[in-house]
């Protein structure tokens, strides 16, 4: 039997992170109407900012795919895909370093496996008191990563980069579909599998932080926009899910968490094509 899920949305966290998104955005283009110039020598000194601001700025819309796996301190089963996509800012520095932050949807999670045997309090057997379920966990979060990039100048019109940084990671949703099977008459041998989705969000911690690092290559389309092909390595550096046993004993457990592979492809522009 198919349960309905109620999904609560954080849209009040949703829209702090897309307010501090674009007000870093118009942080930037503050500056670059500050050429509001007192005489003409002023006036031109400004300008040459603004100009040279706006060939820095580099904005982008990205998405794809992402491959996670909880982490081996329990018995896990298997990975989970789901996908990820946002918007993103670079700032170029100097020679090739520029800075970029970016808000993005992202689906981590991974699977589980749990052998429950209630029995063992003195229970009697039944389908729910002993039975072996097989999970599978989509957590629904809002990303924000804080990246430094490093660009080569292999062909004048090839930009590979390479960058590291660390992101925090809002979730405000968990979904776990799950294969329960188990002895549906004791003392009968007839088992049984049953299928079904719930809400896990309890579950799981609602706040991580993780290690990133990636490439990606920037190839031209137009005068204006270039194609951007970009891969990395999310590594969980705070725990996920406290104390998880998959015997389900309480008292022994591991706190895990969740690693991912992301590849993304997206739209850029210098902030200097918005004229």
């Amino acid at each position: 039997m198919l349960s309905y899920i109620k999904i609560t949305y954080p849209y009040k966290t949703i829209s702090r992170f897309l307010c501090l998104f674009l007000l870093t955005i118009n942080a930037f283009l503050f500056l670059n109407n500050t050429a509001s110039a007192q005489n003409s020598k002023e006036a031109g000194k400004h300008s040459k900012f603004s100009d040279s601001l706006k060939l820095r700025l580099e904005i982008g819309i990205s998405a794809g795919l992402s491959l996670s796996k909880f982490t081996k301190g329990q018995p896990q089963t298997g990975s989970n895909t789901g996908y990820t996509a946002g918007i993103s800012v670079n700032y170029k520095l100097e020679k090739g370093v520029s800075f970029q932050l970016e808000v993005n949807a992202l689906q981590q999670g991974g699977r589980m496996i749990r052998f429950k045997d209630d029995t063992r309090y003195g229970l009697p057997e039944s389908f729910e008191t002993k039975n072996v379920k097989n999970s599978s966990y989509t957590l629904n979060s809002i990303e924000v990563p804080l990246l430094i990039n490093y660009t080569f100048k292999i062909k004048p019109l090839w930009k590979p980069s390479l960058y590291i940084g660390g992101s925090y990671t809002y979730t405000y949703n968990v979904n776990e579909k799950y294969q329960k099977t188990g002895n549906l008459l004791p003392g009968e041998d007839i088992i049984a599998t049953v299928s079904n989705s719930q809400n896990a969000t309890n579950l799981f911690n609602t706040s991580r932080l993780n290690l990133i690092v990636g490439a990606n290559l920037k190839l031209p389309l137009t005068s204006r926009f270039s194609l951007l092909v970009d891969m990395r390595y999310l590594n969980g550096l705070t725990t996920a899910r406290e104390k998880y046993s998959y015997m389900d004993k309480i008292g022994f457990g591991t706190n895990i968490r969740t690693n991912s592979f992301l590849t993304k492809l997206g739209i850029v522009m210098p902030l200097s094509a918005l004229k």
